[in-house]
């Protein structure tokens, strides 16, 4: 009875599978279009309440290669409204995947004028534009030199915008809605509208000059960004108090391993690199000096030099439990910390 019962059920699931094979393309296809509605459905926004700070990582990466960071970009969420800090490469694509509405981009404003800080500019001004249906440019912030990014990215893409208006009609695609404009700021309050204050300060990455953080204030919460910069008592006085600090890391131990590396393998131009990058980055360490000095609330680290296995990411942060004691975390891509009070934050990944 049992012997029959075995070769009964085999039998069962080898029609099914039989049926499950020729009918594999409307099986496929069904399933496509359920993926296809979910994500055209998905509303991340209705997940973020809007009297929250939510602090968006859209690129945790560097100028090394990373497989699984984008480049350089940060995302604050407030009142229903995103404002980008930074558009590496890839970190466009990143914003997209994790479902924040295009629509809601007020501007980008960037750190400092490395290209690891701009170079995603193109591509995701052409998703704002076509995805958004955007009407007005794109407006980019930054250090003195931005306008000539600007302007240069729009000569790039000229020819292209040509092409999509002659494709998809100017009621898709509004000429009126292509490109960027840049506009140069100085340190102090850069945005102050819907509840929402930025404010730019001045950091160290000589010899990029100028090269800013940023602070962002909403309803009582706050996050400060500190983009690139060497260690200074100067960050500890712009994050007095502030809930999030998202701090740039680079770990000198793993880069002397890198560079050591490097020179072994008769790489010299590649060894001297990282041993000249260590000098305008600040260490894990000294960024949790900053965040006990500045009696901040967490303690979260982006543009991760150099990125390791997850596994290892425990190396990173050195002997920074020593010097920090509150929350700390290494961000990936697709990370989102919602601040809900006074100290009080919630992580989650829409990537995941």
């Amino acid at each position: 009875m049992r012997k029959k019962w075995l070769l009964g059920t085999l039998g069962l699931a080898a029609v099914v599978g039989g049926v499950a094979y020729t009918q594999r393309d409307p099986i496929a296809m069904a399933l496509i279009t359920r993926a296809a509605d979910t994500a055209m459905k998905r509303n991340v926004m209705a997940d973020l309440p809007a009297d929250q700070l939510h602090v968006g990582f859209c690129g945790t990466g560097s100028p090394l290669p990373s497989r699984d960071r984008a480049a350089a970009c940060t995302v604050v969420i407030a009142g229903g409204r995103l404002f980008v800090f930074d558009m590496g490469e890839g970190s466009g694509e990143t914003l997209s995947l994790m479902g924040m509405p295009l629509d809601k981009v007020q501007g980008v404003w960037l750190t400092h004028l490395h290209s690891d800080h701009f170079e995603g500019l193109g591509p995701f001004t052409l998703q704002r534009w076509a995805g958004a249906s955007a009407k007005t440019p794109l407006t980019v912030s930054g250090p003195e030199g931005v306008t000539e990014i600007t302007q240069g990215l729009n000569a790039a893409y000229r020819i292209d915008s040509t092409y999509r208006i002659a494709h998809h009609g100017e009621a898709v695609v509004s000429p009126s809605g292509f490109g960027m404009v840049g506009t140069a700021i100085q340190p102090g309050t850069v945005y102050d509208a819907n509840n929402v204050r930025i404010t730019a300060f001045a950091v160290d990455h000589d010899p990029i000059k100028p090269a800013f953080g940023y602070r962002v204030a909403f309803k009582g919460k706050s996050v400060t960004i500190t983009g690139d910069t060497a260690f200074t008592p100067k960050l500890a006085a712009a994050a007095k108090g502030t809930d999030l600090l998202v701090s740039e890391m680079l770990s000198p131990r793993i880069v002397d391993i890198l560079a050591r590396s490097a020179q072994k393998a008769g790489m010299t131009n590649r060894a001297k690199i990282f041993k000249d990058i260590e000098n305008y980055h600040i260490s894990p360490e000294e960024a949790a000096d900053v965040a006990k000095s500045a009696g901040v609330g967490m303690l979260a680290f982006t543009h991760i030099v150099p990125s390791v296995p997850k596994a290892l990411q425990f190396a990173l942060l050195g002997k920074t439990a020593d010097r920090y004691d509150g929350p700390m975390a290494v961000m990936q891509d697709g990370d989102v910390i919602s601040i809900s009070g006074s100290h009080e934050f919630k992580t989650r990944n829409l990537l995941k």
